[in-house]
């Protein structure tokens, strides 16, 4: 299991960068065709998540990426990297895995990850069009404060939206 992680861990900045490096142009670009968000400038994370065939649908569905590669299951663990618009996200089922408390907020470390969009009231349209979860929010804009929504995804994964 190492061994897969390691080299998850070397493959994983060489699909970064292919899908940063060289963009086409905006024309030709059907990479936000299907994204809820449009086109965000760089964003990766990645998740440890109970059930990777589920949480691939669920990224695939509400967000609308793509799969760049999987990793099928073997040794106790298996990965999909799923990708568009500018975002990147990874997942890792691990049978050694333990599940956060039911408020990931309450433990220390990350507990949310986000994304600023061009277009928030379009893209909390879009996403709750498609079934998305909202947690927190939205919020209005007000002074120091973007304007944002908090969603979950199917893992209970909190995912902030801001407003660019």
């Amino acid at each position: 299991m190492r061994r897969l992680l390691l080299g998850l861990a070397l493959v994983a900045p060489f699909t970064l960068h292919a899908q940063t490096a060289a963009p086409a142009p905006p024309s030709s670009d059907t990479s936000t065709a299907t994204t809820a968000f449009g086109r965000v400038h760089g964003a990766f994370w990645a998740l440890s998540v109970a059930d990777v065939a589920a949480s691939t649908r669920w990224y695939s569905e509400i967000f609308g990426l793509r799969v760049l590669f999987s990793v099928p299951w073997a040794n106790g663990a298996a990965v999909s990297v799923l990708g568009g618009g500018g975002l990147i996200v990874e997942l890792v089922q691990l049978d050694s895995a333990v599940a956060l408390p039911r408020e990931p907020q309450r433990a220390h470390g990350y507990f949310k990850s986000g994304l600023m969009v061009d277009d928030l009231t379009r893209t909390l349209a879009t996403l709750r069009a498609r079934g998305a979860q909202v947690f927190m929010g939205p919020f209005p804009a007000r002074d120091g404060q973007r304007a944002n929504v908090i969603i979950r995804d199917n893992a209970g994964n909190l995912i902030q939206l801001f407003q660019y």
